[in-house]
């Protein structure tokens, strides 16, 4: 949760759970990021699900090799 022009502070039960989740969260948008930066993963290009699902199986499969390499290196 953010705070925005009309709640400029959080309350602290908020502030909390966003330190709480801070952690996950940058590990799954970072991910995500990197999928529609570098795979440009932005948009589905196939009509079915079956073939997005695909689309998106090899950009995962893809990602996740391009990370063991730079691990194993």
């Amino acid at each position: 949760f953010r705070p925005n022009r009309h709640h400029p502070e959080l309350p602290p039960r908020l502030k909390r759970y966003n330190r709480l989740i801070a952690r996950r969260r940058a590990q799954v948008e970072t991910t995500f990021a990197t999928l529609k930066r570098r795979m440009r993963l932005t948009c589905i290009r196939y009509v079915g699900l079956m073939k997005a699902s695909g689309q998106v199986l090899l950009a995962s499969i893809a990602f996740n090799m391009r990370r063991w390499a730079t691990i194993a290196a």
